[in-house]
């Protein structure tokens, strides 16, 4: 289980740079709200790391339709962002003046949907083998 964790940090490394360069363009660059920038850049880090996740971290398990575990995926993972949109809120909240560097509460959030996400996507997701398909 520790390998899969840390393979599951390692994606998630990335998704999150995606998501940090993402939302930091959107609000400095055009002028959006930190919580408005929220939603693409965090649409686009989940589907990159779907899919790594599935080709690496938990490869050879989950469900056999690509399409329905994408599905699942994101639903284990818009829970995990509810926890974690939560958290950013409440740093904004609080430290408003980090809207400025919106990347500081985004990793606060992240921290705190990190457990939620793995726990769901290796305990339920990803606990069995991949069914093969039959030729």
């Amino acid at each position: 289980m520790i390998r899969t964790l840390r393979k599951f940090l390692i994606v998630g490394g990335v998704g999150f740079a995606i998501e940090a360069i993402l939302l930091t363009s959107f609000v400095k660059l055009a002028g959006w709200q930190p919580l408005y920038a929220r939603v693409p850049s965090f649409l686009v880090a989940v589907l990159a790391t779907w899919a790594l996740n599935r080709r690496y971290t938990f490869a050879g398990r989950g469900l056999t339709r690509s399409s329905v575990e994408a599905v699942w995926y994101i639903l284990i993972q818009t829970c995990g962002a509810a926890i974690n949109l939560a958290i950013f809120g409440a740093v904004l909240l609080y430290r408003p003046q980090l809207g400025e560097v919106p990347v500081i509460p985004l990793a606060f959030g992240s921290i705190g949907g990190l457990a939620f996400n793995f726990s769901a996507s290796n305990g339920f997701l990803y606990a069995r083998r991949r069914a093969q398909v039959q030729r």
